[in-house]
């Protein structure tokens, strides 16, 4: 439980700049273990709805930072 809270703060501090920037807010972000995989899912939103550019916009942007 603590690798999974640690991962979301420290997942959190990158991300949120990064929607403020877009106008986007985020949803919902978790950080599961399903079998013996982990998953990143971060969920967001803004006003109209969310788009797929959205998505990849975000995701790409994540990815180089995460990595």
């Amino acid at each position: 439980m603590a690798k999974e809270k640690n991962t979301e703060t420290k997942v959190l501090a990158i991300v949120e700049p990064i929607l403020a920037e877009k106008a986007l807010e985020l949803a919902d972000l978790e950080f599961v273990k399903e079998g013996p995989n982990w998953y990143l899912r971060i969920y967001i939103d803004k006003e109209g709805g969310v788009t797929i550019e959205d998505c990849e916009s975000v995701s790409r942007i994540l990815e180089k930072k995460l990595d």
